[in-house]
């Protein structure tokens, strides 16, 4: 099979190989450097999250994969990229406002409990009977709500995160069925969430919404950043 023939058959592959190098690539020329290797660790953190994409499977869409296995490379590269390209939203809007330090340390103990959290959710919204993209919506929309009542004077961030990330998504969607115009058709139309809104599923749309707040947060809590107050509507 020729390149070109490999191009066309597998979008979800060269989707994720096209979206790393406008993020994290030219991200580098794009960030600070400190907010770029935050990014790469954002993503990093979120990768070991593909084998839960499995739930998916079949009932939300049915992606063609490189050697035909249930889940390959290409989950892992969405994981990596979704959770990078988050990061990237606010790194560009709010990264002035946010200290880094030289040396990033994470917090596992903090990693393990909120990502414990997410996915006894995701779980038992599962094991209760819904369907995955819907427990996986709600497990990271309640975390979400957990992580911004922990630190309310991060509900800036969530909301770049909410707005960008999901215009940027949204918009990296539309170009790919444009180049891939059959690739919407790995999605199940037939149920709530593969449904077409302006021809992108239903269910993307909402992810996208959700998780550009979630995994911000997250990374808020457990590298334990500050982030300069913002003017309040008093001025006071």
């Amino acid at each position: 099979m020729t390149i070109g023939a490999l191009f066309q058959a597998y979008p979800y592959l060269f989707t994720n190989i096209v979206s790393f190098l406008i993020f994290v690539v030219g991200g580098r020329w794009i960030l600070q450097k400190r907010h770029w290797r935050l990014m790469i660790i954002c993503g990093a953190l979120n990768a070991p999250c593909f084998p839960f994409l499995i739930f998916l499977e079949n009932e939300y869409w049915n992606p063609m994969r490189a050697g035909g296995w249930i889940l390959g490379v290409e989950d892992i590269l969405c994981s990596f990229m979704v959770a990078a390209m988050s990061w990237f939203v606010i790194a560009v809007s709010f990264g002035r406002r946010i200290k880094l330090p030289e040396k990033m340390k994470i917090s596992w103990s903090r990693y393990r409990i909120i990502a414990g959290i997410s996915v006894i959710l995701f779980l038992l919204g599962y094991l209760a009977g819904l369907k995955g993209m819907t427990s996986l919506l709600t497990a990271c929309g309640s975390v979400a709500a957990l992580l911004l009542l922990w630190k309310k004077e991060r509900w800036p961030l969530a909301l770049a995160g909410i707005i960008g990330f999901t215009l940027i998504y949204l918009a990296l969607v539309r170009s790919y069925f444009f180049i891939w115009p059959e690739f919407v058709l790995q999605w199940n139309m037939q149920t709530f969430w593969g449904g077409l809104v302006l021809g992108i599923p239903l269910g993307e749309i909402a992810w996208a919404s959700i998780f550009g707040a979630y995994w911000p947060l997250f990374m808020m809590h457990i590298l334990d950043l500050q982030n300069e107050p913002f003017p309040s509507r008093t001025g006071s």
